[in-house]
């Protein structure tokens, strides 16, 4: 029954596994896994390992990259079954909790692209498994498999830390109604943590922990607390679903029977609380909610039992009604015209426009993860006819842009005509010339022709992209001939920002 449900969030990503195209993160991952490597400046290298295996055993295919994330969603919706297995649900609770977790919006939107969100929900669910059979069967090699998890995580994303910090919180918190293993059997497990880690640690050492001044970097530049709009997230965004987690919470506090995992809810509540402060994106810590699916599906398994089995399916029936209606939301399953119609109508009749809202505040005519799927190739083919234009000093042998993802897209997209793509910022400056030593450079920015005047000896606006879906609307090609000291300068000075010179 669990493999079921796990063939059945397999299938229904495959329906529309090719989309509009590939996202900006996903172009970004793609390029830096060409090379294999232990570390990035601002990611966990996990992830553009799968693209590097992707290629390998799929191809270089829209959809040979996203099979790998997809496979991932589904065993984390195999594991979820197990949890809730181990905590003694049998099959009602697994049906619910496994359908919470298909149906879940938040999940929906992010298990098949090639992101670290997918492989992030992966290795938290599998800890939460490893963590609650331990305490279920006292077996040691669970506290190896929790080991594992930890560190594949952390090669993944950084943020599993912060879960694991927690539960070891309040494992503390709860002293004698938590199982607390032996110090002997946790060495061996801290030791195969370490081991897994040790490249990756060598490598940050090797580069003066770059980690440590991007993080910064970030705190710095996003530090924004947004309560209400990240409960809106934790509430809405889970869909019908949120009456399965948020039962699954009240039960790990309250259930007597399981006194010895209460100090999983009080983790769970210091995730919740530390992420609305710190940063307020629900995705941080989707990894969480697994768990507290398990639990929920376990506790309405003996609420239900007292009704007859029409209840029960009912019950199970209305996630997949309310995923339906999202489902377009979430998975590019209409057009791109035709989804934009099925958006405004959504917005017309239920008011609720938050899947529209952009990180910048803006709202568009498609959610923003839609919006990053489009017009890539456009904006090459913009560039590239830019791009062959002389200017004073002859053609632009260098392409400058700041944003990550439109240096992905131009090196994925571009021939071999176009000019190198660098950036003082994100990993793509390890590819990137340390200082501007160019007469001429193209340079795409949304600045306006009077505002970089000062980059230049000759600045020349060639063109403007105008797109109605993508952020890329307004994005200017310039011509800089003659660089300005100050501007060579801020890129010397941007790179630091990631990396010592």
């Amino acid at each position: 029954m669990i493999i079921f449900f796990g063939i059945l969030k397999l299938s229904i990503h495959l329906i529309a596994l090719n989309g509009y195209g590939y996202h900006a993160d996903e172009i970004y991952y793609v390029e830096l896994g060409k090379e294999w490597q232990w570390g990035f400046p601002d990611i966990s290298p996990f992830v553009t390992w799968i693209a590097h295996l992707s290629k390998l055993f799929f191809g270089s295919s829209l959809i040979g990259y996203r099979v790998l994330p997809c496979l991932f969603s589904a065993a984390t919706v195999v594991m979820t079954g197990y949890i809730t297995y181990f905590l003694g649900g049998r099959r009602l609770a697994i049906a619910i909790a496994c359908s919470a977790i298909i149906c879940s919006p938040a999940f929906l939107a992010t298990s098949y692209l090639l992101q670290p969100a997918v492989f992030d929900e992966f290795f938290w669910t599998l800890f939460s498994f490893a963590l609650i059979a331990y305490h279920k069967s006292r077996n040691p090699s669970f506290l190896w498999l929790m080991a594992i998890a930890l560190a594949a995580g952390v090669l993944n994303k950084y943020s599993i830390l912060l879960f694991g910090f927690t539960v070891l919180i309040a494992w503390l918190i709860c002293g004698k109604k938590a199982t607390i293993p032996r110090w002997k059997e946790l060495l061996p497990p801290a030791l195969v943590f370490l081991l897994i880690l040790a490249p990756h640690i060598a490598w940050q050492i090797e580069q003066n922990f770059p980690i440590f001044k991007f993080t910064s970097h970030v705190a710095k530049m996003n530090f924004n607390i947004e309560f209400g709009d990240y409960f809106l997230q934790l509430f809405f965004f889970h869909g019908a679903a949120v009456a399965v987690w948020s039962a699954g919470l009240i039960f790990l506090m309250t259930n007597r029977k399981s006194k010895t995992l209460f100090f999983l809810s009080i983790a769970s509540l210091m995730v919740i609380a530390i992420l609305s402060v710190l940063k307020g994106k629900l995705y941080y810590g989707l990894g969480l909610f697994p768990l507290l699916f398990a639990n929920g599906g376990y506790c309405w398994e003996l609420m239900l039992n007292q009704f007859k089995t029409v209840y029960k399916a009912i019950f199970v029936g209305m996630l997949y009604v309310f995923a339906l209606f999202s489902l377009p939301v979430v998975i590019p399953v209409f057009s791109v015209a035709n989804n934009q119609f099925y958006m405004s109508e959504m917005v017309r009749l239920t008011g609720f426009s938050r899947p529209l809202r952009y990180e910048d505040g803006s709202y568009g005519k498609l959610p923003q993860f839609f919006a990053d799927m489009t017009d890539w190739e456009y904006l090459t083919t913009k560039v590239e006819e830019a791009s062959r234009q002389p200017g004073p000093s002859g053609k632009a042998k260098v392409i400058l842009t700041g944003d990550y993802a439109i240096a992905g897209a131009l090196k994925h997209y571009g021939s071999k005509e176009l000019p190198f793509v660098i950036s003082a910022k994100n990993s793509f400056l390890n590819q990137s010339p340390k200082s501007l030593d160019q007469h001429t450079i193209i340079y795409l920015t949304k600045s306006t022709e009077l505002a970089i005047q000062g980059l230049a000896g000759k600045v020349t606006l060639i063109d403007t992209i105008r797109s109605k879906n993508s952020h890329l609307n307004g994005l200017c090609i310039y011509r800089l001939s003659f660089l300005s000291n100050a501007f060579k300068q801020q890129y010397a000075s941007d790179r630091l920002i990631f990396v010592e010179n």
